[in-house]
């Protein structure tokens, strides 16, 4: 780690720290003496970051407030949190997301909702749109609530949705970016059907929209 002060006419100063060294303290102690300082990070080796991983998602969703009534407001706090990292996470966190959403897409799951069950030989109406909302308030309610309700699909909430999860990748990009429009499309899909595996029997999707 190189910490470069300004250059000036006189000279440029070089300090060379061992980065897992600096501590707050440190930090601070060089931000006195060196106010006006560039701080610099270099690395002989490549970075093992990767934009998003799973405990860093859950982290993410556990910063909910659940504490609070709006949905707007129970996600605040983890819009502003995904806002402070790089472009690449936001987009990882929205793939991760999609990923999740696809995989309680399924009859087994939907079978065991409240008011809006798939239940097609009673005759009930189904509607696609809840049920992606209702997959996403078992997402929104944790990592071992998700697992739990992948183990066993009985345990979906029966009313329970929470839609304004599916925008919180774009609402953290316009905290971190004001007026840059969002547009990346993940590479899967939360539609309801899109999992095919978890709808035996069910036409494609894409094929049912085309012969509309």
């Amino acid at each position: 780690m190189l910490f470069l002060p300004n250059q000036s006419l006189r000279m440029t100063k070089i300090l060379e720290l061992p980065l897992k060294q600096l501590d707050w303290a440190a930090v601070q102690a060089l931000k006195d003496e060196y106010p006006n300082a560039i701080f610099r990070v270099e690395s002989d080796f490549p970075s093992t970051a990767t934009p998003m991983d799973e405990d860093q998602f859950w982290s993410i969703i556990a910063l909910l407030d659940w504490n609070k009534d709006q949905e707007d407001d129970i996600l605040e706090p983890a819009i502003h949190a995904l806002s402070q990292l790089s472009d690449e996470s936001i987009f990882g966190f929205h793939e991760l997301l999609n990923q999740k959403l696809f995989a309680l897409d399924a009859r087994k799951y939907a079978e065991h909702l409240g008011s809006n069950r798939f239940a097609p030989a009673e005759g009930n109406f189904f509607s696609v749109d809840d049920f992606l909302y209702s997959r996403c308030g078992v997402i929104a309610n944790g990592r071992q609530f998700f697992e739990e309700v992948l183990a066993m699909p009985s345990l979906i909430p029966k009313e329970f949705t929470f839609e304004s999860l599916l925008y919180m990748p774009e609402k953290a990009w316009e905290v971190k970016h004001s007026n840059v429009d969002y547009d990346y499309f993940p590479e899967t899909s939360y539609e309801t059907f899109s999992n095919l595996e978890g709808w035996p029997g069910m036409r494609p999707l894409q094929d049912r929209l085309n012969k509309r």
